[in-house]
């Protein structure tokens, strides 16, 4: 169980990701050190490891954090750049925006060009 664990931990707190370092060290802060600083730093992860097959314990629980991640979606711009999950998704939505702004820019241009036609009558 022991060993499980220390797996499980690896996969969830990857030891060479900032960013799961910088939200550990803000939760044990929130907890007021209650969680074991050794848990984000359990050692590298290798991949053929990663197999659910590979976690009789946390298998159940596992699936679930899989399926709620699976389910989410970006709710801001800046999630939506970086969310590369579903590539066909990401693609259309960044090329409806770029159509979008230079739909927009034609229409400005275009009222800019009239303004300045009528005023050069």
């Amino acid at each position: 169980m022991i060993e499980e664990t220390i797996s499980t931990l690896k996969l969830l707190l990857p030891f060479n990701d900032d960013t799961s370092k910088g939200w550990f060290k803000q939760q044990q802060r929130k907890h007021k050190n209650g969680l074991d600083p050794s848990a984000g730093s359990c050692g590298h992860f290798q991949t053929r490891d990663r197999k659910i097959e590979n976690f009789r314990i946390w298998k159940e629980r596992l699936v679930i954090l899989k399926q709620a991640f699976d389910d989410s979606e970006p709710k801001t711009l800046r999630q939506r750049w970086y969310d590369d999950r579903k590539k066909g998704e990401w693609y259309t939505f960044w090329l409806a925006v770029l159509i979008a702004i230079l739909t927009i820019l034609t229409v400005v241009f275009g009222i800019i060009q009239c303004w300045a036609s009528i005023k050069a009558l």
